[in-house]
C-alpha cells in the first residue's frame, strides 16, 4: 500500500505521529492488555480476540506500521 493509498484520515496521523509515535501508541496497547503486537495480531487472526474500539484502533496502528517498514525496505 502507498501513501498514495492510505485514507487522508491514516495519512493525516502519520504525517502527525510518525513512526516513533506509532509505536509509542502501540506499546501503549500493550502495556494495557500485557501483550505484545505481534501476539495480538495472531490473536485477531485466529479469532479469539472480541471486537472492542481499542482493538480496531490497535490494529490499524500495526497495519500502518506494516506499510510504512514495507515501503521503506523497497
Amino acid at each position: 500500500m502507498s501513501a498514495k493509498t492510505l485514507s487522508p484520515k491514516k495519512r493525516m496521523l502519520v504525517k502527525r505521529v510518525g513512526i516513533a509515535g506509532l509505536k509509542r501508541k502501540m506499546a501503549g496497547f500493550e502495556k494495557k492488555y500485557g501483550m505484545s503486537t505481534q501476539i495480538f495480531l495472531k490473536k485477531i487472526d485466529r479469532g479469539e480476540l472480541s471486537e472492542s474500539n481499542d482493538f480496531i484502533d490497535w490494529l490499524g496502528l500495526a497495519e500502518l506500521y506494516r506499510n510504512i517498514l514495507a515501503r521503506r525496505s523497497k
